[in-house]
């Protein structure tokens, strides 16, 4: 895939806002049920079945596991994260950014993995070990923002994919938006390899 391509994709997966109004804004997350040339349903955790538009522009991301090993100064990082103590935030889940994407909807806003989640794309400053845990000083444009990394954060990453990433059984998020007929339709669906949910 191309660069552009490639490009696109991340602008997709790391967008807060993508146009839409934020009451318009679909994030999925579970696994496929069904798939077809043009559409698919994901059924969530508590087993609530979406069924939305798969248009042949939207894009396709292959994610797989990473690891702490993977969090250096200079690196490039979407986080999920919670509220903490001191105006800090505790990573629930980091996405290690291809060099490609660097600097793509960069920023510090709110989520949608529970009250008060929050999304930081940014670069890596600093990287502090602790006793029993790691922080990140993260810089996006003069601002910085302070990340707890524990052992309960989960570690992903991504290249671009083929449609035949989707299967039923396949663990998805659906980022996506409501038309104004009602009808939910993908911009990008970030497919997790081996049962892997992508983390954020």
């Amino acid at each position: 895939m191309k660069l552009l391509n490639l490009l696109v994709a991340s602008a997709a997966l790391v967008t807060a806002s993508a146009g839409f109004a934020a009451d318009r804004q679909v994030h999925l997350r579970g696994e496929v049920s069904a798939v077809s040339a043009t559409e698919l349903t994901v059924t969530d955790r508590k087993g609530v079945k979406t069924t939305v538009k798969l248009p042949e522009q939207a894009q396709v991301l292959d994610v797989s596991r990473s690891t702490a090993a993977a969090i250096k100064e200079n690196a490039y990082l979407g986080i999920a994260a919670a509220p903490a103590p001191q105006g800090k935030v505790r990573a629930m889940g980091v996405m290690v950014f291809p060099d490609a994407a660097r600097g793509m909807n960069e920023g510090h806003f709110p989520w949608d993995m529970g009250d008060r989640s929050t999304m930081t794309n940014a670069t890596v400053a600093k990287v502090s070990k602790k006793a029993s845990a790691t922080e990140l000083e993260m810089h996006f444009g003069e601002k910085t923002q302070q990340v707890v990394l524990d052992n309960a954060t989960v570690y992903g990453q991504f290249v671009p994919g083929k449609r035949e990433l989707i299967v039923v059984g396949a663990k998805v998020l659906v980022i996506g938006a409501v038309g104004a007929d009602g009808v939910t339709s993908a911009n990008a669906v970030l497919v997790g390899r081996d049962g892997f949910l992508p983390p954020i």
